[in-house]
C-alpha cells in the first residue's frame, strides 16, 4: 500500500488506498479535514480513495494539513510515492494489460491462419 501526495500552494491531493471503496472511511476523513481551520473545501472520491483539499495558504500550510491525517491514523510519510514514481506504476500495468491482450490476439490470430491451412489442406 503506497500513498499519491500531489501538491501545489493552496491545494492537496492524497490518494488513500484504505478509503478506495469505503464510503463511511471517506466521509470520516472528509469531515475531519472540513473542521481544520483554513481548509476551504474538500472533495473525496469514494471510487479511486483521493482527497482533494483546498486551503487558505495564510491560515494553513500543506504540512498542517498532512498533520491533521498523519496524527488521526490516516497517513504515513514513509509509503508516499512521487508523481513520477506513481506514474511509472501506472503506466507499467497499463503496458502489461496491454501487452497480454497482444499476446492473445496474437495467438488467436497463428491459431486462426494455422486452422484456415489445416482445412485447405484437408480439402
Amino acid at each position: 500500500m503506497s500513498y499519491y501526495l500531489h501538491k501545489v500552494p493552496g491545494r492537496l491531493r492524497v490518494k488513500l488506498p484504505q478509503l478506495r471503496n469505503h464510503p463511511q472511511r471517506s466521509r470520516r476523513v472528509r469531515d475531519l479535514l472540513e473542521g481544520q481551520f483554513g481548509v476551504e473545501a474538500v472533495t473525496v472520491n469514494e471510487v479511486t480513495g483521493s482527497i482533494l483539499v483546498y486551503y487558505d495558504c495564510d491560515l494553513l500550510g500543506e504540512q498542517e494539513v498532512l498533520d491533521v491525517l498523519r496524527n488521526n491514523g490516516w497517513f504515513d510519510d514513509r509509503l508516499v510515492v512521487s508523481a513520477d514514481a506513481h506514474i511509472d506504476q501506472v503506466a507499467t500495468k497499463a503496458g502489461h494489460a496491454v501487452g497480454r491482450a497482444m499476446a492473445g490476439w496474437i495467438v488467436g490470430k497463428a491459431l486462426e491462419a494455422n486452422g484456415l491451412s489445416l482445412l485447405a489442406a484437408l480439402i
